[in-house]
């Protein structure tokens, strides 16, 4: 079993668990109890750097083992680095929420204007709604080790139109934030599915 970093993301303390980022594979959460800190101390709080040991339950689920407190002088390098990742990715997130509000202003103006039909509102609340609970469920899935839902599948909701919706549900659940080529090719569906919009709007017009 080897050792590894990172720092504590999310943290129940009314049940006794919570999860660590870690510095080194972006892409694992690895599970923390109470009861795994190889002494006792303070309560966690989120946001606290930890070293612990790597190891896997029975469950084939990745967890912390003999977790212990890393100083601020340990890590203070590091948390300087992911507060300028951070300022980079506040300004991206602000980016494509001005572009998703716009997104919809434009649809409720086009269909106020009988430029989009009634259907295709519905049919955009629905996807996004269905795309919203896919994330939520699969997060879940990833965190206790159940069945994850396939990424096919969150790429041909966001073409169907639930794009603005998963962006939201990545942001608010943390889910397939920093994997890559998923993130490249979400973005290629948020292009396909305006695109495809447009087209439609041209054709009604015919």
């Amino acid at each position: 079993m080897k050792r590894d970093q990172g720092r504590l993301v999310e943290w129940f303390d009314e049940k006794g668990y919570g999860f660590i980022q870690s510095d080194h594979h972006k892409e694992h959460k690895v599970f923390l109890h109470i009861q795994d800190f190889a002494k006792k101390g303070p309560r966690p709080l989120v946001g606290c750097a930890l070293d612990y040991t790597v190891a896997v339950d029975s469950d084939g689920r990745i967890r912390a083992k003999d977790v212990i407190y890393l100083k601020a002088s340990q890590t203070q390098k590091k948390f300087d680095t992911r507060i300028e990742s951070f300022s980079k990715q506040n300004s991206n997130l602000d980016k494509m929420t001005i572009g998703i509000i716009f997104y919809w202003l434009v649809i409720f103006i086009l269909l106020n204007v009988g430029k989009l039909p009634h259907f295709y509102f519905l049919w955009l609340i629905l996807v996004n709604a269905l795309t919203y609970f896919a994330y939520r469920r699969d997060k879940n899935a990833a965190q206790f080790g159940l069945q994850r839902i396939p990424e096919l599948t969150f790429h041909l909701l966001a073409i169907l139109g639930g794009w603005s919706f998963a962006w939201f549900a990545q942001q608010k659940f943390r889910h397939k934030t920093q994997k890559q080529p998923f993130k490249k090719i979400f973005f290629c569906t948020v292009i396909l599915n305006i695109l495809f919009t447009i087209g439609m709007l041209i054709l009604l017009e015919q």
